[in-house]
């Protein structure tokens, strides 16, 4: 939004912080809950020009994420970036990635002919069925066994039920969006937010190569693209030049290397290589 980074990082937590502020004041007894409506709103009309320059900026990140072939959902991802501080940003996509993976249960694709699917969920199905084991007998136990004021079951309730439907929408999420080997291409994914092409007539070979790491799930550092599942890759393909990588909601950059999770890294190996095979033809 700006080009000076910590005084867009200050406006983006700015109506956070007023909206904190109001609320201590509140339950401090200062003001009233009309009177503190008026304040939020009389300061949030002050800040309408850092208002009307976010709309300007989710404008733009949308799209510039759908020229570089984001579909809508990941469009509309990118642009929280372009508004929000990045902790908000991350737990607002995180949720509305979920929810919108829920349907995909019900609406399975099978790729295309030709293409392989490689699954890149990882324990997120154990983590999953972990929280269905707790959540869905806490929903009848809450409701059944729970005593004190009725809402505090309801809200138990509403709590056990939340994380059930996260659970189920988390499985949907990581469960669909496994990486793509393709006739010519190599797609690697993480979510429903990155989504990087590779041509695999570049790739001069790939091999198993289990590694831990400590950055973020997707990262580009020495000409490597990093993708991790819970801070684990074990798959490495090496490219003969730099090729580009294209991301939705960051800059491009040109790597040499991808590092990415699999669930069966053996068949990921083997499907990249039979195909490595045919384009050396």
């Amino acid at each position: 939004m700006l080009r000076h980074p910590r005084v867009a990082a200050f406006l983006r937590w700015l109506p956070f912080i007023i909206i904190a502020a109001n609320l201590f004041l509140v339950f401090a007894g200062v003001v009233n809950v009309a009177q503190a409506a008026v304040l939020i709103a009389v300061l949030e009309a002050c800040l309408l020009g850092v208002v009307i320059a976010e709309f300007a900026a989710i404008r733009i990140a949308f799209r510039k994420a759908r020229a570089r072939g984001a579909s809508r959902v990941q469009a509309a991802m990118a642009s929280l970036d372009a508004c929000l501080p990045p902790s908000v940003a991350f737990l607002v996509k995180q949720e509305l990635l979920v929810t919108l993976a829920f349907p995909r249960l019900f609406r399975r694709r099978s790729p295309d002919p030709g293409t392989t699917a490689l699954p890149s969920s990882g324990p997120t199905g154990a983590i999953s069925i972990g929280m269905l084991a707790v959540t869905v007998p806490g929903c009848a136990l809450s409701l059944l066994f729970v005593g004190g004021p009725d809402w505090l079951r309801w809200v138990l309730f509403g709590v056990s039920l939340y994380f059930a439907f996260y659970a189920v929408g988390l499985w949907a999420l990581y469960d669909s969006n496994g990486h793509l080997v393709g006739p010519r291409t190599l797609r690697v994914r993480h979510g429903a937010t990155t989504d990087v092409a590779f041509p695999l007539d570049e790739a001069a070979s790939v091999r198993v190569s289990p590694e831990a790491h400590r950055s973020g799930p997707v990262s580009v550092d020495g000409g490597t693209l990093t993708v991790t599942m819970f801070g684990r890759t074990n798959v490495a393909v090496e490219f003969a030049s730099p090729v580009p990588a294209v991301f939705f909601d960051r800059d491009e950059a040109a790597v040499t290397r991808v590092r990415f999770f699999a669930d069966s890294p053996e068949r990921a190996v083997a499907a990249i290589e039979e195909r490595l095979s045919r384009t050396s033809r």
